[in-house]
């Protein structure tokens, strides 16, 4: 009985570790990572979560460190693909009579204004921005000036004469 006691006891400590991982953050998902950190308010605690992770899967740390360029492009991807919206496939599984069975479903989704908002106002900010920084284009008058003026050839000193008393 002894020997079956300790069992469980050793079971119970090789489980407990495991458990705890997976209550902080699935021991390797980089979706919870990112989930968890969304949902906690308090920054120290999300820097906390992010060393944390970064200790534990350092494979995935350096590869995100070492691939910006495509963390940003997939990022862009997303981002784009909600500001315009479209139709997706999903599959669907479901269990019937204890048969597993996939359903391909078309979803509409329309598109969002507020990442549409977002990557025009990223993307080309003197068109979209909220407070555009345009420099204010002056036109060229000198040829009308001379033309009203009588341009430059006239002399300064000779007076026009006024006919009216």
């Amino acid at each position: 009985m002894d020997s079956r006691k300790k069992a469980l006891a050793d079971l119970r400590s090789a489980i407990k570790p495991q458990r705890e991982d997976k209550e902080d953050i699935a021991a390797g998902s980089l979706q919870d990572l990112i989930n968890a950190a969304l949902r906690e308010p308090n920054e120290k605690r999300r820097r906390k979560m992010l060393r944390d992770f970064a200790a534990r899967r350092s494979d995935v740390a350096d590869f995100l460190s070492q691939n910006e360029n495509l963390i940003n492009s997939e990022a862009e991807a997303a981002l784009i693909g909600a500001a315009v919206g479209g139709t997706f496939t999903e599959k669907k599984v479901s269990y019937k009579g204890g048969r597993r069975q996939e359903t391909l479903v078309k979803k509409h989704v329309p598109p969002n204004m507020a990442a549409l908002g977002l990557y025009l106002k990223n993307r080309m900010p003197e068109k979209y921005s909220d407070d555009p920084q345009t420099e204010i284009e002056v036109e060229d008058l000198s040829e009308m000036e001379d033309m009203i003026y009588g341009g430059k050839d006239k002399p300064e000193d000779t007076e026009e004469k006024d006919d009216t008393v």
